[in-house]
Parts: C-alpha cells; structure tokens; sequence
C-alpha cells in the first residue's frame, strides 16, 4: 500500500517534483477506478485528505501540507506512514496500474479467504452480521448459502470488460476496425434473439446480449403469453435461457411452452400431424383431456422438442420456492451458465416473470418499494452488462402498468406512454427496450393483440401493430406469417391456427 499511495503523492526532491501534476492526476484517477481498499486507518485518512484537497482545488497535495495536518492532529501514526511512503518508489502509468491491478488482487484473495471462514462460521456456530440496532445473528446452512451469495458478488471477476482508453489514439482505431471486421466476416457474432414477428424484428434487429427488454402491460394481458413466446423462440432459434416463474406454477410454465412447441413451423408441413399443427390447446394438455390423434400428436412434440438431434437450445425452468433477491437471480444464473459451459455452450437470455415480484437483498433494502423496485431495475440493467465476465445477457422481463395507464390506454387505442412506468422510473432510465401489450374484452374475442413500442434505445421506436393471439394455444403471430421454402409454406393463413 505505501507504494500505491507514493504514486499519487506529490513529492518533491532537490525542489523538483519526482511526477507531474499531469501524470499525478491520471494516477489518482486510476486508484479510484481501481477498487483497491486504502485498509490501514492512516492509509484511509490520508486518502480522504488527498481527497478532500483535490475535490477542492483539482490537484494533488505536496506532502508537506500532509505533514502539517498529522502534526496538527498529533497523530504519530500518520507522521510515521508518511516517512515510510516517501521511501517508496513510484509508479506513473501502465506500471501503476499493473500494481493496482496486483494490489487489488491479493485483497480480494484475502477477502474471499476471510469470507469462506465466516461462511463456515455461519454454518457451525453463527455469525452475527449488521451495524447497531440491525445487528443479528444468522445461522444454519440456508442462511450461509444466502450469506455467501451476497458477500461473494464483490469478488466476482468482470474481466472483458473494456472501461477506459483515448479514443484517438491509434490503437484505438486499430481495435474498432478489427471488431468492425470480425462482425462483418461472421455474422452470428452480432446474431440477435428474433421474435418471429416481423415489426418488432425489422427494427430490432433481434434481442441483443446486454439488453434489458421490458414487456409493460396491465394486469391480465398477457405478460406472461408474450414473454414465454420470446423465450420459446430464442430456444427454436437454438439459444439458451433461464426462465424464472414467480407468478405461475412449475408446471403451468413448463406445460405452457410443450403446448407453444404444436405451434412450430416445420409442423405445419408434416404429413400426417399438419392438420393439428397449431391446435392442441393449453388446457387439453394441462388437464389430460387430449383426443387419442392429438395424444399422439403430443407425444411426437415432446420427443421433438426433447431430442438431442435438434439443435433448439436448452431452457432451464425454475419455480425458486423462495423469495427471489437479485443476489440468488445472479447465482442462479451463474450456476446454470456453468452446466452449460460444461457441455461446451452458454447462457444466452434471463427471464424473470416477473421483476415486480423481485425484492432486495436484506443488505439493499430501503423499505419503499419503488425506491426497492428501481434499484433491483438497474441491478438488472448492470447485471446483463457485466454477466460471464462482460459476455453479456439478455435479460426479459414481464412489468406491470398501473391502474391510471390502463385507463389511459382505453382512451388512447391501447396505446400507453413512458409515464405509464412511474411506479418505477428506472425502468425507463434502465430498459434498451419497452414493448407495451394491450387489448379489451372485444378484442380477446377476437383473438387481438396490440402491440408498440415505447423505448427503443439502440434504433428507430417501431409503430403500434397488432397481432394474432390464441389463447388457447397460447401462441401469438402476425397476421400474415411468412414460411421459409424449406418448411414448405410461403404463408400461414389466419383460420389455420
């Protein structure tokens, strides 16, 4: 540490400074974005001298003036690290940042070994954790889980991540037209988790990794319907998820999404089940009720859907039988990111159904709920940018508009505003994207959905449409849905599904 602090010192030697105001700056700065902890008591009050001078003044104090308060506090400990300090040698640079860099590890390699005896103590004999009237005891192995799932996040690595640089500087532009290139020359590496419904699709190119998408609708439209087809069809295009219910059973979800797959496009053209394709409804399976062609149809689904010769992705559902904090979300997530890098893939998107469900970890909790509610949006947000160190995830969820937006949507051709989303402000701030459902009575009659757009961060907002939805089958489309040559059709008509 006092080699740390001798490089954002300043020094003088024979009345020469030994480094630059200029470069005594950028070492400052880089120690703040470093994460390094100043530990030692007269480590942690010279840096918020240090602090305090440069908040003030936009410079780094000579160390005399360092000298002059310790004298004036009569404190000897600082007197004596300051001496100690001044013998260093210092570092400007890519050298100093490579000693923060080392210095940062083996604090967290100290910290984590602190952490596994507390976990343990926990387990064994209790710990008790907290400040003041707070403080209590915890104990017991579930309670160790949680308590290791909280502590252990400030270790995580988020290596990949690339942070900082001078724009202009040539290597700079030597990354950007290589990364240029790269995505030029392989497509997949940008390749987007389509919809299947072609507005939402020509727009956004996709669902790309380090998005937050938002599904926002009124209680009873569908959130879940609309955010169990985009998930559906992230693992028919071959991606892998984690769906995370919070509102619906285990076996709702699961059964919800055998009955999605009767409404695959390569059905449509086999020969002997095309006629059923797209009608074997939710309830007949949910309540065993199907005909004996339709059970054999069924069946066919499952092995479909569940052979290893297709290359749909892998779908993890899991009904937590707890309350869900963002802290057992990004251990859930990581554990499942892992079993599937064991069998050499990864996790592809996160849905969470729904985040108003969410709470906050006991160390986070306000005690307001849209004070709580923001602040687990941009856990979310900061979550699906720095998952699988800075690989990135897509990260869905279904948020419920309140009573005053649905009003105002009936009178608006189902059309909501951002405003809609005050309950929790941060969704707006936080999501790429915000897409809206909504349709009355008359319409469900009709089996209509309306659907727009009301954030779009990386492009052009598409316009409102409206699509088929059969609530049934739980399927929702176009209209008009476009087939490829290969899957025999060119057009689905309407009375076909």
């Amino acid at each position: 540490m006092k080699r740390v602090f001798r490089s954002i010192l300043n020094i003088s030697k024979d009345n020469h400074p030994t480094i630059s105001q200029d470069d005594l700056r950028k070492n400052y700065r880089a120690f703040l974005t470093s994460r390094v902890d100043p530990e030692d008591p007269s480590f942690i009050k010279i840096y918020h001298w240090i602090e305090a001078h440069f908040r003030e003044y936009k410079e780094i104090p000579a160390i005399e003036l360092l000298y002059e308060r310790a004298k004036g506090s009569g404190d000897e400990g600082i007197l004596a690290t300051l001496q100690d300090i001044v013998k260093e040698v210092p570092y400007i640079g890519s050298d100093y940042r490579a000693v923060l860099s080392e210095k940062f590890e083996e604090q967290n390699k100290d910290k984590f070994r602190s952490l596994l005896t507390d976990t343990w103590k926990v387990v064994s004999s209790g710990l008790k954790v907290g400040v003041g009237k707070k403080k209590k005891e915890i104990k017991g192995l579930r309670e160790a889980i949680d308590y290791f799932s909280g502590e252990s996040r400030k270790y995580r690595p988020i290596s990949g991540i690339k942070t900082e640089g001078d724009i202009r500087s040539p290597e700079e532009g030597k990354e950007a037209i290589d990364a240029y290139y790269a995505k030029k020359s392989d497509p997949l590496t940008t390749l987007g988790m389509y919809t299947f419904l072609q507005k939402i699709d020509d727009s956004c190119r996709g669902f790309k990794p380090g998005q937050l998408i938002i599904v926002a609708g009124y209680v009873g439209q569908a959130k879940t319907i609309l955010s169990t087809n985009f998930a559906y069809y992230g693992v028919y295009q071959g991606l892998n998820g984690l769906y995370i219910t919070l509102e619906m059973s285990y076996d709702e979800i699961r059964d919800m999404f055998y009955t999605l797959h009767a409404s695959a496009p390569h059905w449509f053209k086999h020969p002997k089940y095309g006629k059923l394709a797209g009608k074997l409804t939710y309830d007949d399976i949910y309540y065993g009720e199907l005909s004996d062609m339709s059970e054999e149809f069924y069946k066919e689904i499952l092995n479909d859907f569940n052979s290893g010769s297709n290359n749909y992705g892998h779908l993890y559902l899991i009904q937590p039988d707890e309350k869900l904090t963002p802290d057992k979300l990004e251990a859930l997530a990581e554990d499942y990111n892992t079993r599937l890098k064991e069998i050499g893939e990864q996790l592809d998107f996160l849905v969470v159904d729904y985040v108003g469900l969410m709470v906050p970890n006991k160390s986070e909790r306000y005690g307001d709920y849209n004070v709580d509610l923001n602040n687990i949006i941009k856990r979310l947000k900061n979550y699906a940018l720095t998952f699988d160190g800075g690989r990135k995830l897509r990260v869905i969820t279904p948020f419920q508009i309140n009573r005053t937006g649905w009003k105002n949507a009936l009178k608006n051709d189902g059309l909501y505003s951002l405003s809609d989303l005050s309950s929790a402000n941060e969704s707006e701030r936080s999501a790429d994207i915000v897409i809206t459902n909504f349709f009355t009575p008359e319409m469900q009659k009709s089996s209509m959905m309306k659907i727009a757009c009301l954030k779009h961060r990386k492009g052009a907002i598409f316009p409102p449409f409206e699509v088929h939805v059969d609530f049934n089958t739980k399927h929702i489309r176009d209209f008009i849905q476009t087939k490829t040559e290969e899957e025999g059709l060119t057009e689905i008509p309407v009375d076909m599904q």
